[in-house]
């Protein structure tokens, strides 16, 4: 392969936060939230010009779920503060407490429609769908009332490590290449980048591809089908994929075949569903702005999460995680699944996370997410604030704060 050798250039330092949170997605937004609500000066820096990730610009708009799937909340904290924030302003449906773990036809029914129910056997349980852009809204509101310093626009380029510890995060944006001098680093980047780029053991993974759309003009009393309602009348959500073939979302070649096969195929699938009744008069409103990823590297940490640890209490467990597709399994995340062995200032958050992939499927979930991020924030702040090793962070301190905060672990 060719090369060409880059000269050497000194990279201007643009700040010292006490937490980098890099990543602007739903764990991410945790995170620097939680950090900054602590007292910690905090930097979230996203790549794009929108928060939420997978959740806003990838239109899947469903927290699937907060419960366990028999009728008892495992994740709260942030996570339902956004809930409730939501609710407030409108944008959000999701069963009340005396529907969740019914099984009766007609409210499973009710509640598939929205996007709430999948796998079997089949009960209502406490997930919500939600307006994007309201999240959006939400997220900003939060950050701004943190004093979280956002900076958008900006691309995670790599590091410079100092001995065991992350000594300086490169940036690249319209003011060219920077330097981020953090006490504590928080990966909230949905690929585990800052994992890859520090040298923490990961694992890659390639997955098939979504690609959901939302479409306006349907009509009320149009019969129920694989698309969900939206708080939006007259507007429904298409849950377009997986597509065919897989796709590394860590080559940009790779994304990028994979992105125009996805748009292809989710603009046939709208042709297709303008015959359907009710969708005469429809009309495509937008497609994902971001291809629907859910896997892709996940760091190997202290502890892997395993299948087999279902339902087992953790003394360091910092949150907690039913399964979307599974009832009555409730997964412990230990806060060894967020530290990277021999890293002392990196912890990972959202899908990133240590898990094999089958308790990735529970993890990878935005309530999940929101959770493990809203825990990083605290212990982050503890590991700077003492200036420790992030291994060293007490964890009977750290849940005893969460739990102060609403957050179940």
């Amino acid at each position: 392969m060719d090369s060409f050798r880059e000269p050497a250039r000194e990279v201007p330092v643009i700040g010292r936060p006490d937490v980098l949170v890099v990543g602007g997605g739903a764990a991410g937004i945790a995170a620097a939230v939680a950090a900054a609500r602590r007292g910690a000066a905090t930097w979230l820096v996203e790549q794009s010009s929108a928060l939420g990730g997978l959740a806003t610009v990838g239109l899947i708009n469903l927290l699937l779920t907060l419960d366990d799937g028999n009728g008892t909340q495992v994740v709260a904290g942030l996570c339902q503060e956004f809930v409730d924030r939501l609710d407030s302003m409108g944008e959000a449906r999701f069963p009340r407490p005396d529907q969740w773990n019914r099984e009766d036809e007609a409210a499973v029914e009710e509640w598939r429609r929205w996007g709430l129910i999948w796998g079997a056997p089949e009960s209502v349980r406490y997930s919500v769908a939600f307006d994007p852009d309201a999240f959006i809204d939400v997220s900003i509101d939060a950050l701004l009332a943190a004093d979280v310093r956002v900076r958008f626009h900006t691309w995670f380029a790599g590091v410079a490590m100092d001995g065991d510890s992350i000594g300086a995060v490169f940036v690249e944006s319209k003011n060219g290449r920077e330097a981020i001098v953090p006490s504590v680093v928080i990966d909230a980047t949905g690929d585990g980048d800052v994992v890859e780029r520090a040298g923490a053991p990961n694992e890659r993974q390639s997955i098939p591809p979504h690609l959901w759309f939302r479409v306006g003009g349907v009509a009320d009393d149009a019969p129920a089908g694989f698309w969900f309602r939206t708080t939006g009348r007259g507007r429904s959500l298409v849950p377009w994929g997986p597509a065919p073939e897989r796709v590394d979302a860590c080559d940009a070649d790779d994304l990028s075949r994979a992105l125009l096969a996805c748009r292809a195929g989710a603009r046939d699938a709208f042709r297709a569903l303008r015959g359907q009744p009710g969708f005469e008069k429809a009309w495509l409103d937008d497609y994902a702005h971001l291809l629907g990823i859910t896997e892709s590297r996940r760091l190997v940490g202290d502890h892997v999460l395993g299948k087999e640890e279902a339902d087992v209490r953790f003394p360091d467990a910092i949150a907690r995680t039913g399964h979307w597709t599974r009832r009555d399994v409730v997964f412990d995340i230990p806060y060894r699944c967020l530290t990277a062995p021999g890293f002392r200032n990196l912890i990972a958050v959202g899908r990133c996370i240590s898990t094999t992939r089958y308790v990735h499927q529970a993890t990878k979930e935005i309530p999940a997410a929101m959770a493990t991020g809203e825990a990083a924030g605290g212990a982050a702040v503890a590991a700077a604030r003492d200036g420790i090793d992030v291994h060293a962070v007490d964890t009977d301190a750290l849940r005893a704060d969460l739990q102060a905060r609403g957050a179940i672990c």
